[in-house]
């Protein structure tokens, strides 16, 4: 009698043992779908819009990526030509298309056509506009474009921008990046984000975005531009490729001005 009663009570904890490895197995999948609805979550407002669709693929520029977003009946592109063409606003409202999955947004630009640009969410698991092109217009033209204002931004720790609407200034930093000439620099292994910067140039010919070279500062002194730069990723390393041009007097001291 006594054996059964053991036998019993050992099967009845078995049984209880696999409904808690149960439980907290649905438990699990529960959290998992809940977090799945939260991140894929597509407001009812945006329910209708029109989908679009996005693929990489190498640029014909060493180090840069080649990004093509099929958009109603257009195609827009992200490529070497645009990386120094951003956002004036980094955060658009106006959506006018979807993700296949998602929340992920296409948006129109404050005072651009959206035949012409658009912005696109390229972030993960945080929005990150990006510009694109519509592959029909030609790169923006900075070569010959005529410059209004001129902001230097430290670095991505330091919200404080710089401003100023000088035109002898403005005109060197383009003349500069047009007619410069390149040197090979080599930056260090310790080069950190407050070395990096960028000038964002406005152009009434380019409203809603800025066109934006990058910006060097050697520990030394000496100041550089790029018109862009990319970036070779390896085992935990990043190496910097960029056109580096020295920057003139002028601008360099507008720089180390407080």
């Amino acid at each position: 009698m006594r054996s059964a009663e053991v036998a019993m009570t050992t099967k009845t904890k078995w049984w209880i043992a696999l409904g808690a490895v149960a439980a907290v197995g649905l438990l699990a999948c529960g959290a998992v779908v809940i977090v799945w609805n939260v991140l894929n979550y597509v407001p009812p407002t945006h329910l209708l819009l029109p989908k679009y669709s996005l693929e990489q693929t190498d640029s014909s520029h060493p180090w840069y990526r080649r990004t093509t977003v099929h958009f109603q009946s257009a195609v827009y592109v992200n490529d070497f030509e645009d990386y120094s063409v951003l956002l004036a606003y980094p955060e658009p409202t106006d959506a006018i298309g979807r993700a296949p999955f998602g929340n992920s947004l296409v948006c129109s630009i404050p005072g651009q056509n959206p035949a012409d640009y658009i912005a696109v969410d390229c972030g993960s698991e945080m929005s990150a506009y990006e510009v694109f092109r519509n592959v029909k217009r030609p790169p923006f033209d900075w070569r010959h474009a005529t410059f209004q204002a001129l902001e230097f931004a430290r670095s991505v720790y330091y919200p404080e921008r710089k401003r100023t609407t000088d035109p002898a200034l403005i005109a060197e930093v383009v003349r500069t990046l047009r007619d410069g000439t390149p040197v090979t620099l080599s930056l260090p292994a310790s080069v950190s984000a407050t070395n990096l910067a960028a000038v964002h140039l406005f152009s009434d010919e380019l409203p809603g975005l800025m066109f934006c070279p990058a910006v060097y500062r050697d520990e030394a002194g000496p100041v550089y531009l790029a018109e862009s730069f990319g970036v070779e990723y390896g085992n935990r390393t990043q190496k910097i490729h960029a056109r580096w041009i020295p920057a003139s007097p002028l601008f360099t001291d507008w720089v180390k001005t407080p």
